[in-house]
Parts: C-alpha cells; structure tokens; sequence
C-alpha cells in the first residue's frame, strides 16, 4: 500500500500548478464572499484532484501493470480511501487557516470554538463523498461514474431546493412538523452535531471500503 501511496501523493504533486491556481482562486472568492466558502471549496477541489488518480491508473493500460504488483488488487481500493483521508485532512486544514487569516484580515469577529464547530461538519460531507465517490468510480470508470454522481448530486440538490415543498408535504400528509425538527437541531451544538455526522460517514465509509474491495475482487485486467 505504501507503494500506491507514494505514487498518487506523485501524481497529485505534478498538479501543484492548478492547485496553486485553485487556491488563488478559492483566496479571492473567501475574500469577497463568506469564509466558510473557503472550508467548503478547497477541500472539494483537493478530493476531486485526489480521484484523478484513479483515471491516471486507468490511463495506456495501467491497471493491468499495477495489478502485477505484490498485493496490489487487494490493497488498491484501501489506498485510495486512505488518499482521500490525507488529502481531505490537509485541505481541511489549511482551508480552516485560510479562513480564520481572511476573518482577521476583514476585521470581523468570530468564538474560535464555533467557528470550529461549524467547521468540523464539513469532514463528514467530504468523507460521504468519498464513500460514494470511489465504489462508483471503480465499477463504471472516470467517464460514466462521473455522470452517475452528477445524477446522484442533481438529485440531492432538486430535494433541496424543493424542500420546502417536500416538508409542507409532510406536515400535511404525513403530520411530521419538519420545522419543529429543523428547530430543534439548531438547538445542538455544532460539535455534538459534527460528532454524530462523523460517526455516520465513518460508517459509511467502512461500508464503502468492503464495497470497493468487492469490485476490484472481482475486476478483471
């Protein structure tokens, strides 16, 4: 596994160009819009970089070749997740510095353990990407498993945007008072919040894993 590592921390380091043009980008934007963008964008931007690594394998044969190495098919799907951790991790944490500098640097004010609390929830989301993300990319490719999760995240966002809808739907249908719901949430702490949502995603995760690890059992190069 070490081996795969050290070659797709490689491959993300010849892209270091487009992370800096990413980041100078994700600097203006957490400038002139809210910081939390910041924590939001930058760690998104890094994950997908990280998956390119799966079409670079793909790319003039490769998984054929990679495949031959000393325990290769078994720990290739393990290493990718443990990719996407680093990687999520380290752009989680410099888009965190970022943002504090850019709220000092605006001379707004802000608790550290808030914003740290708010900030905490964005990990999980990035790690259910990364548990949807990978078995798809895996089974259908680059190409079809990138279409496929545009379906999937076209899908997420028509129920939110049309949430409201769907929860006067449910009020009146079903008599779920989602505001009392909603408000009571509000009412917990970002970081239980963050805690609970963590241990899901690790969940799912793990759940991935075993996924994944089927697929490339039964993947033929």
């Amino acid at each position: 596994m070490k081996g795969l590592l050290v070659k797709d921390l490689s491959i993300l380091g010849q892209q270091k160009k487009l992370g800096v043009l990413y980041l100078f980008l994700a600097v203006f934007l957490g400038y002139s819009m809210e910081s939390s963008f910041l924590v939001s964008y930058f760690p998104m931007i890094a994950t997908l970089l990280a998956f390119t690594t799966i079409s670079y394998d793909s790319f003039d044969n490769g998984m054929a070749f990679l495949m031959t190495m000393p325990g290769a098919r078994k720990n290739y799907a393990g290493e990718k997740y443990l990719l996407s951790l680093i990687v999520v991790t380290a752009s989680w944490v410099f888009s965190v510095v970022l943002q504090i500098a850019s709220l000092m640097i605006k001379k707004e004010s802000f608790v550290p353990a808030e914003l740290l609390g708010q900030d905490l929830l964005y990990i999980p989301m990035f790690l259910v990407v990364c548990s949807l993300m990978i078995p798809v990319v895996l089974k259908f490719g680059s190409e079809k498993g990138r279409i496929i999760l545009f379906a999937i995240f076209g899908g997420v966002a028509l129920i939110l945007i049309f949430g409201k809808k769907i929860a006067e739907f449910m009020n009146v249908q079903l008599g779920w008072d989602v505001a009392a719901v909603i408000a009571g949430l509000e009412q917990v702490p970002a970081v239980t919040v963050a805690g609970v949502c963590g241990a899901v995603a690790v969940v799912l995760l793990l759940v991935s894993l075993l996924i994944s690890n089927g697929i490339m059992k039964k993947k033929e190069y």
